[in-house]
Formats: C-alpha cells, structure tokens, sequence
C-alpha cells in the first residue's frame, strides 16, 4: 500500500502519472478466476519474480494512453482500505449509478435503511461497501434521486437511429440507381456528392442525438439539485446544508488553488499525445459557478467507538504490524528515542484519535448550451500544437466543458491534543471517478464538430491516470498542521539512511565458459525492484573484493510495503544478458529495529527459483541511521513586531492584570498551566542544521519559474532587446519565442534529477524535486539548472541558479525563495525550495568529500623496491602509465632517474591532472613497464584507492608495489587480509606519492564530458565557473610582453565558446546548431565510449 503526503514534490519515486501505466496496473491487480481470496496477493513463482526484477531493471514503461482501460476492464476488486483497515470492494464509479432507480432505498422506512440511520458499527459489511452503489448512501430524500427520464425520450431516441439509418440506406439506393452507366467522369463525382452529403447528414444527427441526451441529463439533474434544496429543511439527515455552504463557497475560491490539479492533468495528456502532436497545454481552467455536490455522507467505524479499540491496522496507516517487529517493540524504541531526544517525526503520526468519514459527490453542467453558460461549468481551454518536423507549431484552442463527474471518497481525520486540532487528513478514491466532457467549439456559428469520441475520450483518460496515485489501497495524506505552518516542505520524505559497505564476495559460482564470473552488486528494494547503487565490474574473479559504500535512502513507503533490501549479484556480460549469481534479501524492518549501529553480516547467497541455495557468501556490513532532531539553542528569535507602516516595535507596553487581560473582545485568559507545558518543537525555517551533523538528507523542490522567456536578438533588423531603453513588457503566452523547459538538479557537480519538460510556457508549474544523501552540507553546492528542450539542436541553458549550502542556509534548514537565473541566454525567475535535515552519523574526514574531482600529483614519484632480484628493469629505467577509472596519462622512460645510492627509481614532471567520477568507488593505479604492441602486460603494479584521502589537502601516501600471476584481474580489487588469501601476487616495494584531491569539476572533465549527464554537469558548471577561470588565466597572456601563437590560440578559442554558450555570432542561427547537433550525433556513433564503471542514471519524474 502506498500513502502520498500531499505537497509531495514529483520525484523518481512519485512520478508523474499516466494512462499506460494507470491501466498496466488495474490488469495487474485483477484477481484470477483461481484466486484464493479477493485483495490477496498470489505468490510468484520463482522464473516470474525474476522476470519481473529485471523488467524493471531495464526501465520498460508503456505508452501512457494504452493503461486506463486495461484497468477499467477489471471490475469490482477488494483491497486494503486505508482509512478502516479492513477490506473494501473498490469499484469505478457510473454516472449511470446515479440515475433513477437504482438508489430507490434512500427512503428512511426502507428495510435496506443506509447507515446514516443506523448506529455506527451495527453493520458488520456497511464499512466493506462503498457508496453509492451497492452501499446505501445516508443522504436521505423522500423523492427519487435523480427524477425518471422522459418516457418519450427513449422511443424519440430509436427514430433518430432509424433516421441514420435510412439516410445510408437511401444514399445506396440512390448510388445505385444514378452513378452507373455515364462514364467514370460522371462515376467519380456521382459518388463523391452522394459520399459527402450521406456523411454529413449521418452525423449532424448523430450529434444532435447525443446532445439531446446530455441536455435531458443536466435538466435532470439540475431538477434534483432544486428539489434537494426546497425539501432539504425537513429532512435532518439531508447533507444539502452543506450543498448549500459549498455553493456559497465555490465561487470565491481562487482558481489558482487548481493549478497543480490542471498541471498533472497536462503532463498526463503530454505523454499520451499521438504522433502528429507536438504538445499541449492548458491555457486557462475555472471552476464556474457551479459547485459539485454531497450526494451522500455517512460516518465509518472509527477507534473511539470500535470495541477493539485501539487497533493496530489505524494506527500504521491500515497496516498490520510486521512479524519481525512487534508494534509493542516498536513502541518502546520510539518512546527510548524520545526520552533520548531523538526525532518524533514519525511518530506523531501515529497518535491521537481518528474519526472516519465517507463521502460520494456528484457534478453536472448546468442545462443550456448558451455561450453565457459555459463560464459557469468547470471548463479547461487546451492548446494542442499541431507540428510537422520541428517546422510548424500551430496552435489549437479546443474548449472543453465537464459535463458530469461521480465519485466516492473516504476520510480519515486524525486529532492532536494541541492546536490546531487537526494533524493528518488522509483520503482515498473508492474507484475511478467517473468523468464525462464535451469538446466545445470556440465559435458559435459551427457545430460542435470537435465533440467526437477521440478527444473527449483522450481528456477522461487523463482525468482518470491523474487519479490513479489517490484509489484504494493507494491513498493522499494531508498534513494540516504543517500546511498552516509557514514551512513549504517541513519535513523529508526520507525517514533516514542504509549506510552499506560491501567488503568482498567467496567461493561465487562460474558463469562463463572459462570458469570464471564478471561480478558486480546491485542494491535495490526487492518490491520496488529500480537499482538504486551498481558497484564496478571486477572482470574474471570469483572472490571480489569491493571494499564499497553506498547511502540508500529509506523512506516510509519501504516501511509499510514492508519492502526487503535486497543485493543481488550478477555475472555481466557483453553479449547476452547477464546471468543472476545470487542475491540476498533482508527485511527493512529488521533493519530499522537498532538504529545508528553498524552490524557486520555474512549471508549466503540464494537463487529465485524456489528460493534455492547457490555457491558463494557476501561479507556486507548494514547501519541503519535516523534523522537527528534540530538543535533548540540554535533556533532564531522570533522577529520582533511591526507596525501598519512596517517599523519594528521597539516600546513595551506596561503589564496588565489577570482581570484587565479579559476587558476587550478578544483577549484571552491567563493561564498558568501553560508555563508546565513542553517547549515547542524548533521552527525549521528558524534553525540552521547543527554542524554536529554535518551529513544527512537534502530534499530540493523546483515550483514554478515565473516570466520565463528567451533572448530575442536579431541585430539591426526587427525587435532586438534594449531597443526601447528598458524592456518593461511581461512575456506573453502567445509569442513565438516561448521556451520548452525543464530543470537539472546537480548536487556537487553530480547531475542527480531532471524534470519533465514543460511544453511552450512563460509559467512552467514544475513542482518537482528530489532527495540526495549529502556526505557534508557545508561544503555543498546544489546548482538548478533550466534548460530549453530543442529538436535537433542542443539544449540551450537559459539560466542557472547557483546555492552554495552554507550561504543559503544559514538562518534557517529549510529555505523558499525566488532566484533569478544566470548566466544563459533567458530570463525568468525560479521557486525553489531547500531542507537539509541531518542523520546521526559520524563520516571520518576522508568520506565527507565529493564524488567528482580531479587527482593532483605534483611532486616526483619515487619508487623503491625492497628485494631488486624481483625487478631487475628498475636499474634500467622504466615508463609508467597513471591512471583512474576515467582518465589516463603515461612517463616516458627518459622522465625516470635511477639514485643508485638509494637504490629508488624516481619520475620527474611537472603536475598531472586526472579526472575523476565516483572517486569513492576509484583508484589511481600504477602500471610499470607497460609498453610495445604485443606486450601490454605491465611488470609491476600499485593501486590507491581514493576513499581514504580527504579533499583539498596534501597528501604523501606509501603505496604498495606488487607482482603477480593475473595483475589486470588483481587492479580491480581492493587489496587486504581477505585478497592476500585468494589472489596470488607478492609486495615487492612502495611507490611515494604525494597528491591533493580537488573536489568538484574543473576543466580538465572536459575532454570526459561525452555522455549526455556528464556533458551537461560541464556546461553547468562552465557558465558558473569554468569561463570565468578561462577569462582570468588568459588575462595575463601578455604579462610577460609578447602573446604567443599558442596563447593567441587559447584566446580565439574562448572567444568562441563564449559565443556559443550564448549563441551569439554564427551559433545565434539554427542551421549552425543543426550541423553541430548532427556532428556530435554522428562522431559519438562512429566512436562510442565504453565507460568502465556503469553511470548511474538519472532520476526523473516523468
């Protein structure tokens, strides 16, 4: 079961929805003729759950438009209901449901009297069947719901059908009679007039009956609406007191309260749309004046009144309670921890009392189809943009109208002892709503021709996919106590961190034909089945040694699907899909149940297939850590008051008594037992991240970017910028220069996060982010970078937001402001929302660094050998290659010098530059005496790993020098006690090497920057850093007199990346760009790059 805090940003976990995947689902929860009971999962088999892993390994999603109806195929299902905690049968809403007949028992003397007249909990299976059908809804009205259609309606139906059917029938007749026998001329346009004239004909009737019909339903409905209202007031158990409160209100909401409801409906429509579409977008969207309306309300049974109260299932969002943690063990750790002064998050949850509700609610358009009334129905207005290869996008505005909506929700509302009362809402669907809309032509002089069953039937789908997240058992929670608080996110996601060391693997079994295996480990949740960390492939070992750490995030959704941590080993292969070693699975809970320890683990490996034993053992170590709570004695004052012109207040006024503080309206009492009460817990937005926590969990949210647009520069023709002295217009949305947006989030120069792409608009409504494990947030730096997504061209950065952690949150842990963007070729500003919040636990030095960097080696190396029979070529002089996962340079024989006194061999340079990614999964390894074309094989070998070398200092390390059987295979290990025992290799000396790691990119990652995530992390940091470096260096090229060839060179060079970052001069025309786009295109073709080390995609919500 998964919960959905609301105001839960779009993430790799929260994606965007869709109607492909929507309707994948409904079939997969279809219960087979053979299931043993309704709502309960059937076991997988072993081969299934293997396929099923590595499906989603490979990322496989369907085409959104291909999901909703799967799913509405499947009927009525039972499933965990997260409000009662008990089972429920979800069925998907009709509008036909609410017509005549079908709910004649709402009469209160009916024998199936609805349990809005019936004490809560007398019946047993009223909590099991949702309203309104075929539970009995407790709006009671005397009189049918809605009124009987017209028994004429139906006999004048069946003549319009009969009237199709003589007009085709006719137009054959005549076809027949008329077209034959005057030559192929009088043929052709015979059939043609008689064709057109039968189709015309055939479909003005066939829309003039479908809009009698929905004309019949909105009188009918607007007859029950009128007869609910004038026999409302003797009818107590009537909800049309509150129809009549939610009419009132509905006219003053603002309808940007709709936005993000419009907003998930575009993005579903967006990755739906066929071919010969471009995008779409919704202009404009109102509520009306006309409100929805409670069709029913009835109470559910709740804690207070249940005679097993409390009730496990209520208290963990309708889960039971786990078999390896007891809720009473469970209880007991969170009542230490409190007592401890350890983090209440998510305990809060977890108390006070609950009151249960369903509603079912009803929505029909008004009758008339005037153009005066279309403004008081819900309507939307789409923009769909008509293209064709990139060279036309013509806009259509197409206005659609919600003529009827049905659905059934229930609540649970939990209550605090404290202000304001009322901490979590929770609400879930009983089914997908049932939506009907019209395609409303925007002129009145055409038919309306655009309301045929493609469009309308395209905007349900939508409508029904966007839903899709909130049907039981899937549900939203609302957090009111946080919403009226002035914190955007208050709180992560993330309850806190897996630290996980994979130190070696033993005895795995061959999966290759020469006896050997390529291992590398997969860290994943099994259920939800996305790998979340991949280590480096060691090549033809079957005892690796990895020596790896990895920071996965744990969420509560893990907790309650009651997920395993899973690793898994797999056997790469280059040709063939790779072959399953063995995994090992652990219950998360298990995990959780001792926080801030790490325990050592030694598992054996198991299969699928009947969970089978297989050869090996994985020697792992697994630390749960928990968020720390925020420091108190760190929190801000409150500022002190203003007065109506914004002076701060500096008089104080004098102190009244107990009886002159109750003389005005609105005073309050004294109360003594006040001072008694604990301290509030400290505002975030007031309390900076305690430096005793320097690691933890960063939560970035992207809103919204408002007036963004890009530069318009068309030199001395046509409008240019500046040319009326100061462009004061606001972008406007129907302009041709509107861009096509999206964001990166790059966490320490790691592209970690990209939104989806938001399709021609001045106002991108994002509101979109995610959550990365920071090593250190003082040293961190988060860059928001919004890109223009082009067709056959580069995307263009139109500005980046540069946040250096220690600036931005210094005042408060979480952080909302508007940030203007730089440093690109647009404008705009962006809503962007920063939370740190720290875990308990204690990184050394060397592991609160970053995981990009460059290696620095300045000084000579000196290598010297202990028993020199073993290296007879160090007398001689050697050339050595240095290299990293990513980058490699070479020394020359002539650089080496033999120091026979001392008997080392040192290599003279003057400084080497090696990029690096994932240095703390990297090494820089040493090759001696590498060389020739038939003989690659070094001679001697020495590997520094990097995990152990803090950033930005000087370091002199002792290296190891080693000799062996197999040194390629030997490289890629992690050398100690447990490789001395499995690998055949021998020390023969130490190499000295004094070297600094310099955190972050810089221009050597220039020429790594190949694959797109790594390009684009350049580009990023070259308009923020990297130009700037560039500028200053060449400044002092004629420092010394004369500017050289070379230096001219440089110069020309950053000239023109300059221009072309800001496409300006040739890049400022699109052919240009086209070419570059198509060269790039074709030379990554020609030579593609083979990494070493797998790239971690990057998360996405679309």
């Amino acid at each position: 079961m998964s919960n959905t805090q609301f105001g839960d940003p779009y993430s790799e976990r929260n994606r965007v929805p869709n109607i492909a995947k929507f309707e994948a689902e409904r079939q997969a929860n279809e219960p087979p003729a053979d299931a043993q009971k309704p709502g309960v999962d059937v076991p997988k088999s072993g081969k299934e759950e293997k396929d099923a892993i590595m499906k989603r390994s490979q990322g496989q999603q369907a085409k959104p438009t291909d999901e909703v109806e799967e799913q509405r195929k499947k009927g009525p299902r039972m499933v965990k209901d997260p409000v009662t905690g008990q089972m429920v049968l979800v069925k998907d809403a009709k509008l036909e449901q609410y017509q005549s007949g079908k709910l004649n028992h709402l009469d209160p003397n009916d024998p199936k009297g609805g349990p809005a007249t019936q004490a809560a909990g007398t019946n047993a299976d009223s909590a099991s069947q949702p309203a309104p059908d075929p539970a009995h809804p407790g709006n009671v009205l005397i009189h049918t719901f809605p009124p009987a259609s017209d028994v004429s309606l139906g006999p004048f139906m069946a003549q319009l059908d009969r009237l199709m059917y003589a007009i085709i029938g006719g137009s054959t007749l005549l076809w027949f009679f008329t077209a034959f026998g005057h030559g192929w001329k009088h043929f052709f346009w015979t059939s043609f007039y008689i064709s057109t004239f039968a189709g015309a004909a055939t479909t003005l009737a066939s829309l003039a009956q479908r809009g009698v019909e929905k004309e019949v339903e909105r009188v009918r409905a607007n007859m029950h609406r009128e007869r609910g209202q004038k026999y409302s007031p003797p009818t107590p158990e009537s909800v049309e007191w509150l129809n009549a409160f939610l009419q009132t209100v509905w006219g003053l909401i603002n309808p940007d309260m709709f936005v993000p409801v419009a907003d998930t409906v575009e993005d579903v429509m967006q990755q739906s749309l066929p071919g010969f579409i471009d995008a779409v977008r919704i202009s404009d969207i109102g509520q009306g004046t006309n409100p929805l309306r409670i069709v029913s309300m009835r109470a559910l049974p709740d804690k207070p009144s249940d005679k097993e109260y409390p009730r496990d299932e209520w208290i963990n969002q309708g889960m039971p309670p786990g078999d390896d943690v007891s809720s009473k063990q469970v209880s007991k750790e969170t009542e230490k921890r409190e007592l401890n002064g350890g983090s209440d998050g998510p305990d809060m949850d977890q108390t006070g009392d609950y009151v249960n509700y369903e509603v079912a609610v009803s929505y029909a358009a008004l009758p008339g189809q005037g153009r005066k009334l279309r403004s008081k129905n819900i309507h939307l207005l789409l923009e769909f943009f008509l293209g064709a290869f990139d060279w036309l996008h013509i806009p259509v505005p197409i206005w659609v109208q919600v003529e009827g909506i049905a659905a059934t929700v229930r609540l649970r509302i939990q209550f605090i002892p404290e202000p304001p009362y009322v901490r979590n809402l929770t609400f879930t669907l009983m089914g997908v709503p049932a939506v009907e809309v019209s395609v409303v032509p925007l002129t009145t002089r055409l038919p309306n021709l655009l309301d045929l069953p493609f469009i309308s039937k395209f905007v349900k789908m939508a409508i029904a996919a966007g839903t899709a997240s909130l049907i039981a058992p899937k549900s939203m929670t609302l957090n009111i106590q946080e919403m009226l608080s002035n914190a955007v996110i208050g709180d992560t996601q993330a309850l806190g961190v897996f630290v996980i060391t994979i130190h070696h693997a033993e005895g795995l079994s061959a999966q290759d034909r020469n006896g050997k295996s390529d291992p590398y480990i997969v860290l994943a949740y099994a259920k939800f089945g996305k790998p979340l960390y991949s280590t480096r492939i060691i090549l033809g070992d079957l005892n690796p040694v990895f020596e790896e750490t990895a920071m996965m995030l744990v969420t509560r959704n893990e907790v309650q699907a009651e997920e395993d941590l899973s690793a898994m080993l797999w056997d790469s292969d280059k040709r063939t899909a790779d072959d399953l070693i063995g995994r090992v699975q652990i219950p998360v809970k298990k995990l959780m149940a001792e926080p801030n320890v790490i325990h050592e683990r030694v598992d054996p490996l198991m299969g699928f297939e009947d969970a089978n034993e297989m050869d090996g053992k994985l020697y792992w170590s697994i630390g749960y850590f928990e968020k720390a709570p925020l420091n108190k004695e760190l929190e801000r004052p409150v500022p002190p008051p203003k007065d109506s012109q914004g002076n701060v207040q500096t008089e104080q006024k004098p102190p009244r008594t107990a009886p002159e503080m109750e003389m005005r309206p609105g005073d309050k009492a004294p109360n003594p037992a006040s001072h008694d009460l604990p301290p509030p817990p400290p505002d975030v937005q007031r309390t900076p991240p305690d430096p005793k926590w320097p690691s933890g969990i960063l939560s970035v949210v992207v809103h919204q970017i408002n007036n963004l647009e890009r530069q318009n520069l068309k030199g001395n023709t046509g409008d240019r910028e500046g040319q009326a002295g100061q462009d004061t217009d606001e972008p406007s949305e129907e302009g041709s220069n509107l861009p096509s947006a999206y964001c990166e989030i790059i966490v320490n120069d790691d592209l970690v996060y990209k939104t989806r792409v938001k399709q021609y608009s001045s106002m991108p409504f994002f509101e979109a982010g995610t959550e990365v494990f920071v090593r250190n947030w003082t040293t961190a730096v988060v860059r928001v970078v919004v890109r223009d997504s082009r067709l056959r061209e580069r995307d263009p950065i139109l500005g980046i937001v540069n946040l250096p952690l220690a600036d931005i949150l210094t005042e408060g842990s979480e952080v909302t402001r508007l940030y203007s963007i730089q440093e690109g070729v647009g404008f705009g500003r962006a809503n962007i929302s920063l939370l740190f919040k720290s875990v308990k636990l204690e990184l050394p030095r060397a592991a609160l660094g970053w995981d990009t960097a460059t290696v620095e080696i300045s000084k000579p190396l000196a290598l010297t050998i202990k028993d020199k029979s073993k290296a007879a070529w160090i007398t001689k002089g050697t050339n050595m290659v240095v290299s990293t996962t990513d980058s490699t340079d070479q020394l020359s024989k002539s650089e080496a010098t033999f120091d026979s006194a001392s008997g080392s061999l040192s290599w003279k340079f003057d400084v080497l530059r090696l990029p690096v990614y994932t240095r703390y999964a990297s090494s820089v390894y040493f090759e001696f005496g590498t060389g020739g074309l038939l003989n690659r094989k070094p001679d001697a070998i020495a590997v520094l790993w990097l995990n152990d070398i803090v950033d930005d200092e000087e370091t002199t390390v002792d290296v190891p020098v080693v000799v062996g059987k197999d040194l390629a295979q030997l490289r890629q290990n992690f050398l100690n006690d447990f490789t001395k025992k499995t690998h055949e290799y021998e020390v023969i000396g130490t190499l000295k090497v004094q070297l600094r790691v310099d955190a972050g990119l810089d221009m050597d990652h220039e020429k790594n920057a190949k694959s797109q995530v790594r390009r684009h992390a350049f580009e990023a940091y070259d308009h923020i850093e990297g130009e700037a470096q560039v500028a200053e260096k060449l400044a002092h090229a004629g420092d010394d007199g004369v500017i050289d060839k070379q230096e001219r060179k440089e110069i020309k060079a950053a000239n023109q990346r300059q221009l072309e970052n800001r496409q300006r001069g040739v890049a400022g025309y699109k052919p240009y760009r086209t070419m570059k786009w198509i060269k790039q295109g074709i030379k990554s073709r020609i030579h593609p790059d083979k990494p070493a080390k797998r790239e971690p995609t990057v998360n996405s919500e679309a």
